[in-house]
């Protein structure tokens, strides 16, 4: 019976990728650290909230959280030239250490604000090596056949957790307060670990070994750059990454707390509002097999996100504020996935990790973000800063539409 329903399930296209047993492994690998790691984000977010009463504090230690994506071009030049799953390994290794020493110092009452900021820094290192070669490595495990399939798989299940992760540690504090909430993530960046080990080493196409690795990253600059498609979807990562993803780090703790009176368990529900709408979505997205139109879905996606957040930023009413945050965490995971799922459908096999590293790269202005949205809403207050932050973000986005009409041809 169960080799029977594993075969069914095996011949549906939505899920076709995860027929190779690699591909499942890595899947899977993906979902435990990039939980763990964006549930870590909202709890030290609401730690550094108990640590310091301060807006600024907590936009400046989530602008540490992701520092280090400022290091992955780089890293991406290695995922090009050394073995990924090695890679990968050694990034799930120092996650888990980095989790182990949070817990210790706070299970010995010593964490203190200069800790939390140096292992912020250490884990954002972690990341800005491990999702460039995640995303080279998916089409290293499949045939050619399953390509489209694994990459909007692995892409649904990186950028879906982006919002449950953070809808995890929301619901995590209230639960189990801050000790309990890093015993889970703990375990699971162990589970993490104990997947990426059952993987067997894949060959792929490496950079020419004689290249240094200035050239090999100057090469992916200028295939970037000569790549009209993959520069402009970097581009609107970039923006929607500043203007956009602030509210789930650096205003949505200040909501709960001081404009919905909230408390944790309210920014727990929250959280987990946003988590259930990319659910909705990745399903919905998968569903969609190797569909057509996605230009078209991009820009519904990333227009409707932050015009959720407008209306959010306005609302004073809790179940409103969470219908808002449903729609924005739907529209989030929308526009991440299909940016994922273009920049990689459009990118040749050899220049995948560099091109994906400039992917992760771009995220360094969401700590820019996070730390200006701190600010904002140091002086000027919560609801107008993410108002601002809004309408800045749809105004590009339509400037974008206008300047580049054949976006929404991309298929």
């Amino acid at each position: 019976m169960t080799d029977n329903l594993r075969a069914r399930l095996e011949g549906m296209p939505q899920i076709a990728a995860l027929r190779h047993r690699g591909f499942r492994l890595l899947w899977i690998a993906t979902l435990l650290s990039s939980t763990a790691r964006w549930a870590d984000m909202v709890v030290v977010g609401w730690l550094t909230l108990e640590l310091t009463e301060s807006a600024l504090m907590v936009g400046i230690v989530s602008a540490c959280k992701m520092a280090g994506y400022i290091a992955a071009p780089f890293m991406g030049v290695a995922a090009d030239r050394m073995d990924r799953r090695m890679l990968l390994i050694i990034a799930a290794l120092v996650n888990w250490s980095v989790s182990l020493i949070m817990l210790a110092l706070l299970l010995a009452g010593a964490l203190t604000l200069p800790y939390l900021i140096a292992l912020s820094l250490v884990g954002s290192l972690t990341w800005a090596l491990d999702n460039p070669t995640r995303q080279a490595l998916v089409p290293d495990l499949v045939g050619r056949e399953d390509l489209t399939n694994a990459i909007a798989l692995n892409a649904v299940a990186a950028e879906i957790t982006v919002v449950v992760g953070p809808a995890l540690g929301g619901m995590l504090i209230p639960v189990f307060g801050m000790k309990g909430a890093y015993w889970l993530i703990v375990g699971i960046y162990l589970l993490d670990l104990l997947v990426l080990y059952r993987m067997q080493p894949v060959q792929h196409a490496a950079t020419v070994q004689h290249e240094s690795p200035v050239k090999s990253l100057i090469g992916g600059f200028k295939y970037v750059r000569d790549n009209q498609t993959v520069l402009l979807l970097l581009v609107i990562a970039f923006l929607l990454n500043l203007l956009a993803a602030p509210y789930r780090y650096a205003f949505m703790p200040l909501f709960a707390r001081y404009i919905l009176d909230a408390g944790p368990a309210g920014y727990g529900m929250l959280t987990s509002m946003a988590g259930i709408g990319a659910l909705f979505a990745g399903i919905w997205v998968v569903s969609l097999g190797n569909y057509r139109r996605k230009g078209r879905l991009l820009l519904w996606g990333s227009i409707a996100w932050p015009a959720a957040l407008l209306l959010f930023a306005l609302s004073k009413w809790y179940y409103l504020s969470l219908a808002l945050v449903f729609v924005a965490g739907l529209m989030q995971a929308i526009a991440w996935t299909v940016i994922a799922t273009l920049i990689l459908g459009n990118t040749s096999q050899a220049m995948r990790g560099r091109v994906m590293g400039l992917r992760t790269g771009v995220v360094i202005a969401l700590p820019f973000g996070n730390f200006l949205a701190g600010a904002a809403a140091q002086h000027f207050g919560a609801p107008i800063a993410q108002g601002a932050y809004a309408v800045a973000a749809m105004l590009v986005m339509l400037a974008i539409v206008a300047l580049a009409p054949h976006l929404r041809r991309l298929e």
